[in-house]
């Protein structure tokens, strides 16, 4: 935690801002035990504020040195403001100046992560005594997201095609349109993996370089704010040896060896 300088500012007043920290706090610190080398344009200050009309979302004001994240919700929810944010800080973790289906994908795959990982956390060690029971909400959440998720899906095609996932990041990848719920049905498929294989999460760092367009190379030049497209050829060229194995499989499972 004492990598980043975070300032909440997401309600009026101090104590739910205080209290909201709690949870901002713990996903912060997993994701430094999960990518130790950090984000790719290292650790800034970290505002996290309110939007109700545009949030959730990512700011980054030009020519300012700071990651700002704007969370949209109205009341304090430990499960939503978790969800929302990690989604917002793997975009950080990528490079918050690259936008593409593929950062999207992986943020909802870390989104779910978070709230399993807080569940299992807070039901084992609470943070304190008016959260003892809180950790429910974490899986009652991502339960509720999944459940009307699936609610839109053709369940027989989606059980019996094992190409199911590849169909889908196939029309992610041709721009087509994929509505949220598919979009957290793919990530749900490939959190198993990346569960499976802790070193999996070093990926992100690595996934804004690996675009086309790729960012700046100058990691000062902040202004930069692109759409791109992953080049798993260029990714899979640039993983560590120890990410192999699972590189290999992630690959398989999405069929991104076709793109290469």
């Amino acid at each position: 935690m004492e990598k980043w300088n975070i300032k909440c500012n997401v309600f009026a007043g101090n104590e739910k801002n205080e209290k909201l920290m709690i949870v901002i706090k713990d996903i912060v610190e997993e994701f430094d035990r999960l990518i130790p080398a950090g984000p790719p344009l290292g650790f800034k200050t970290l505002e996290i504020v309110n939007d109700e009309v545009s949030g959730p979302t990512f700011y980054w004001p030009k020519g300012q040195d700071f990651y700002k994240i704007a969370l949209n919700i109205s009341d304090l929810n430990y499960n939503q403001a978790a969800f929302q944010f990690t989604q917002e800080l793997c975009r950080i973790y990528c490079d918050p100046r690259m936008r593409s289906w593929f950062i999207q994908l992986l943020s909802h795959v870390c989104a779910l992560y978070s709230l399993e990982y807080l569940s299992q956390k807070w039901s084992e060690n609470p943070p304190n005594e008016e959260l003892v029971e809180y950790w429910y909400n974490f899986d009652s959440y991502k339960s509720n997201l999944l459940g009307a998720a699936f609610s839109k899906v053709d369940i027989v095609k989606y059980q019996v095609a094992n190409e199911w996932v590849q169909y889908q990041v196939n029309k992610l990848r041709r721009k087509d349109k994929v509505n949220r719920g598919k979009l957290l049905i793919i990530a749900y498929e490939l959190l198993p993996m990346f569960k499976k294989n802790v070193e999996s999460w070093q990926m992100l760092p690595f996934i804004g370089k690996c675009s086309v367009t790729p960012p700046p190379s100058d990691p000062k030049d902040i202004v930069a704010d692109r759409d791109t497209e992953p080049d798993f050829e260029k990714l899979i060229g640039q993983l560590p040896e120890l990410m192999m194995e699972f590189a290999n499989k992630f690959y398989d499972k999405i069929g991104a060896r076709e793109y290469i």
